[in-house]
Formats: C-alpha cells, sequence, structure tokens
C-alpha cells in the first residue's frame, strides 16, 4: 500500500486483507494436517502476498497469530453486520413506531442520525484498532517468511 492511497481506501483494503485472515489460517492448517502442505503453503502465500511458506510456518503463523486474526475477524464482521443494520434501518424497522427512535419522528431524520452516527463508529473502529490488528498480522507474516540464516 503506498502512503499517497486516500484514507479511506486504504483503510478498508486494510480490512479486506485482515478479515479473511481466520479462515484462511484454519484452512491452511486443515491443508497442512491432511498432508498437503504446499496446498497450504501457497494458500497464506495468497493471503499475505509474500514466499517463504512452509508446511510448519503455516502450523506456526496459525497458533501464534490466533489471538490477532480472532479479534481482526470478530471486530471486522461486528463492523460489518452494523453496517448492514444500520445503514438499512428503514427496511427493518419501518413498520415499527421509529417516532421515538433517535433522528424521530420522521424516518429521514431517524435514517440520518443512524446512519452518520455509524459512519463515526466505523471510522474510529477500522482506522485505529483494525490497522493495530492487521500491523501485527503483517509483522508476524515477516517475520515467519524471513530467511534468518
Amino acid at each position: 500500500m503506498s502512503p499517497s492511497m486516500p484514507l479511506i481506501r486504504r483503510t478498508l483494503h486494510t480490512a479486506a486483507r485482515a478479515f479473511p485472515a481466520l479462515p484462511v489460517g484454519l484452512a491452511a492448517v486443515a491443508l497442512t494436517l491432511t498432508g498437503q502442505p504446499g496446498r497450504a503453503a501457497r494458500l497464506r502465500a495468497r493471503l499475505t502476498g509474500g514466499a517463504g511458506w512452509t508446511g510448519g510456518r503455516v502450523l506456526g503463523r496459525a497458533v501464534l497469530g490466533l489471538p490477532l486474526d480472532a479479534a481482526a475477524f470478530v471486530l471486522i464482521g461486528y463492523a460489518l453486520f452494523n453496517s448492514v443494520r444500520n445503514f438499512g434501518y428503514p427496511i427493518w424497522y419501518l413498520d415499527t413506531d421509529y417516532h421515538q427512535a433517535w433522528g424521530g419522528p420522521t424516518m429521514a431524520g431517524v435514517w440520518a442520525v443512524h446512519g452518520l452516527g455509524w459512519l463515526l463508529c466505523l471510522a474510529v473502529l477500522l482506522h485505529w484498532p483494525v490497522r493495530w490488528l492487521a500491523g501485527g498480522q503483517r509483522a508476524l507474516d515477516r517475520r515467519l517468511t524471513s530467511q534468518l540464516g
């Protein structure tokens, strides 16, 4: 990622790389344990964009990276779920009494408050915590794939 990339695009790119780390890691472990370490290494390399993966390194990455991968998966999953929920507010809650909801008494006001409020939460949620988790994932990947003599 280049530093000249716009902030929103860079943040979304980071989240898109961090989210699949857990399922890819689990799939790579399954491949390694079923006697296909080459496929596991290729799968892991496709996610990280680098070479140097072996069956043992894939297993080590899965164990060492589990806290980072699980946290990123839960955090980004929460963000995706609530994005659909808040931006689709009229779809889910149109037949309810939204007059007392935040932004009421009109549905336009309720939608605006929920949508803009969630955008602010999303910006904070994806910009700092996910970026820190993704940085930890990248550092672990670099450390495991480096050729240390």
